[in-house]
């Protein structure tokens, strides 16, 4: 039996593909002339004529090389749009749509110092709404087989969002255009921080640590094989 693997690596240096070359690529190659050699020889071919025909079935190597490639690459960006972006975004359309509900509703938020720079702002009924909604985006990650930090970052996404929000508007606001925030305080800005990044985010997170940690325990409780 040919050592496909040390073939395909011949074939890639003929082709002009160095010693950089991905064992992975490789390894998939290898696999593919394997599956046309025991396809020829199941046919009834013999042993010489499969290991004669077989490389003949590959083409232009460097094509191939570079189609599994892109394949695995746009398998890769697929998998992290399924695993991280689409539970990202449920969350963060689910976050602000409630909020957009009870701004039309008419409800009011509680405020700390009302009229006042450093006073607080918050929507308690949103408040109270987040966490479900971080458990949502947690639960929408683990059933696409992720886990780790993605959990917590797809359950807090609509609080990492708007921190990426406020970071664009501080040096617009002092140096390009002051007319986007004429009043802007340093306190304000920090009481805004808390209002819309942190006390959200902790909210959120909550829901999806709990979310995590029921996820845990299902595993543990199903049956081991």
């Amino acid at each position: 039996m040919r050592d496909w693997r040390s073939y395909v690596r011949e074939r890639l240096a003929e082709a002009g593909e160095g010693g950089g070359m991905d064992e992975g690529v490789v390894r998939g190659l290898a696999e593919h002339l394997e599956d046309l050699y025991t396809g020829l020889r199941a046919s009834g071919m013999t042993q010489q004529e499969a290991l004669r025909r077989t490389p003949s079935h590959v083409g232009n190597w460097l094509e191939l090389q570079q189609g599994i490639t892109a394949a695995r690459q746009e398998g890769a960006m697929n998998e992290r749009v399924a695993k991280f972006w689409i539970p990202s975004l449920v969350t963060l359309v689910a976050a602000w749509g409630v909020l957009t509900i009870l701004i039309c509703a008419g409800v009011q938020p509680w405020m700390t110092h009302p009229a006042e720079p450093r006073g607080l702002i918050m929507y308690v009924p949103w408040l109270v709404v987040l966490p479900p909604v971080g458990a949502a985006g947690a639960y929408l990650v683990r059933r696409a087989n992720a886990s780790g930090w993605r959990v917590y970052a797809a359950g807090a996404f609509p609080a990492v969002a708007t921190a990426l929000l406020f970071v664009l508007i501080l040096p617009w606001a002092l140096v390009v255009d002051r007319h986007v925030a004429p009043d802007f305080q340093l306190l304000g800005f920090a009481t805004w921080i808390v209002s819309w990044v942190l006390l959200p985010g902790v909210a959120l997170v909550i829901g999806a640590a709990l979310e995590g940690l029921r996820g845990s325990h299902q595993k543990e409780r199903l049956p081991r094989v």
